[in-house]
């Protein structure tokens, strides 16, 4: 939690816009102090390296996927049906309102590919491994398989088609829930 006046969070909250709206190229102390309406110097004073900023950003990530996360308890009672409709409404979010984050982390993927403490951070960001395990063993399915990260490969997936129109007919929550529901059967079959 923030302190009052703490200015870290709005920092890191400009820092993702940044990386959302112009890519990680974009992201600089100087970007985000203007962005932000900060004086200039004011985010290399909390956050001295481009490393420390983008660690910043990934964790105010990590934060927002946590309390969504949170505000979104599994659905009851839990079956194909429920499930995919629970974590379609979860890729529509990332697809909608927080659209923003979704980007960020797609900037910095290959910016942190061989920083294996910030790409293990930014890769559970969006989607838990944890959540889809407990999930897909609760539906049914064989806990000795790969289906939770297959889940989580292929919402990525979609998600990164429905942020850049690469297939429009796949954003629908409909399209989705009924591809979600299709991956989850074949994991118990």
């Amino acid at each position: 939690m923030a302190r009052p006046g703490d200015r870290r969070p709005l920092i890191a909250d400009h820092a993702i816009a940044m990386l959302a709206d112009g890519g990680a190229r974009a992201l600089t102390h100087q970007a985000v102090d203007r962005d932000a309406g900060l004086a200039i110097g004011s985010t290399s004073y909390y956050f001295r390296t481009r490393d420390a900023l983008v660690a910043a950003a990934v964790a105010r990530i990590r934060e927002h996927s946590r309390m969504a996360f949170e505000a979104a308890p599994l659905p009851e009672p839990l079956s194909v049906q429920t499930a995919s409709a629970f974590i379609a409404e979860h890729l529509h979010s990332l697809a909608t309102e927080r659209r923003e984050q979704a980007l960020a982390v797609i900037a910095l993927l290959p910016e942190v590919a061989k920083d294996s403490e910030h790409r293990d951070s930014l890769g559970r960001c969006l989607f838990s491994h944890e959540l889809a395990r407990e999930l897909t063993i609760a539906l049914g399915c064989d806990p000795s398989r790969e289906i939770a990260d297959d889940l989580v490969d292929l919402l990525t997936g979609r998600l990164i088609s429905i942020l850049f129109g690469l297939r429009p007919e796949s954003g629908s929550k409909a399209t989705t829930q009924a591809t979600i529901e299709r991956c989850l059967q074949a994991g118990i079959e």
